[in-house]
């Protein structure tokens, strides 16, 4: 099983061409194509330059990142999204029995303990009390009937392996605004549905909040949230 990037990689390559700008932030990476469609991919902390490499590297967590914005722009508007709504709106949880969420995803939690379903919650960036041991992580991933994945696991390699641990049973919903809304990605074994965002064709608001190396809630705003 080839990982996302690899795959997109293999079979859709890259095209300079299509690129009008590259904004390196801290938090993010931007991609903004000559259409205006802009594409976006969190950092985790990598060092990256708004450089276009001449050669692609897919062990290089920089590398990566650049071809995730870059197909999160390319691919992402392309679907006819006929509602928008986010994951806890659009996916019924009281329905499973365990559900393990990868990445700290702090408003969605929120949302579930508002309404009282439990959730175990792996994140090897943070340090809270909230949070599951890392070291059990795929004990968990093999037990969970759904398994909420941030969408940075695409461009950080730990994606085919958490997929492939998942249980026959299990359903695995990708989130986050680095996500690939392409039917390409519901292929991979055990995913439903993804979640990402969109936002308006050459939306400065987005560029400039990412050149100021600000996070998700900053730009929020200026997105729409969307799901195949």
């Amino acid at each position: 099983m080839l990982d996302p990037i690899t795959q997109f990689y293999k079979k859709y390559a890259f095209n300079n061409g299509l690129v009008k700008e590259v904004i390196g932030g801290e938090r993010y990476l931007a991609v903004l194509l000559v259409n205006g469609n802009i594409g976006v991919c969190a950092t985790l902390g990598q060092t990256v330059t708004s450089v276009i490499p001449e050669v692609f590297d897919l062990n290089n967590a920089a590398h990566r990142i650049l071809l995730n914005a870059y197909y999160n722009a390319l691919f992402n508007y392309d679907p006819n999204y006929t509602e928008d709504k986010d994951i806890f709106e659009a996916v019924d949880f009281t329905k499973f029995k365990t559900i393990v969420m990868v990445g700290n995803f702090k408003p969605v939690v929120k949302r579930f303990q508002e309404a009282n379903i439990p959730i175990f919650i792996f994140d090897k960036k943070e340090d809270e009390a909230i949070l599951q041991e890392m070291k059990n992580q795929m004990d968990f991933i093999s037990r969970a009937d759904a398994i909420i994945l941030t969408a940075t696991s695409i461009f950080n390699h730990s994606f085919v392996d958490l997929v492939k641990n998942s249980a026959d049973y299990a359903s695995i919903y990708i989130l986050g605004p680095s996500a690939l809304m392409h039917p390409d990605m519901k292929e991979y074994r055990n995913i439903k549905m993804i979640f990402g965002s969109i936002f308006e064709k050459h939306d400065e608001r987005v560029l400039n909040v990412i050149k100021a190396n600000l996070g998700t809630r900053y730009f929020s705003p200026f997105s729409r949230k969307v799901f195949i």
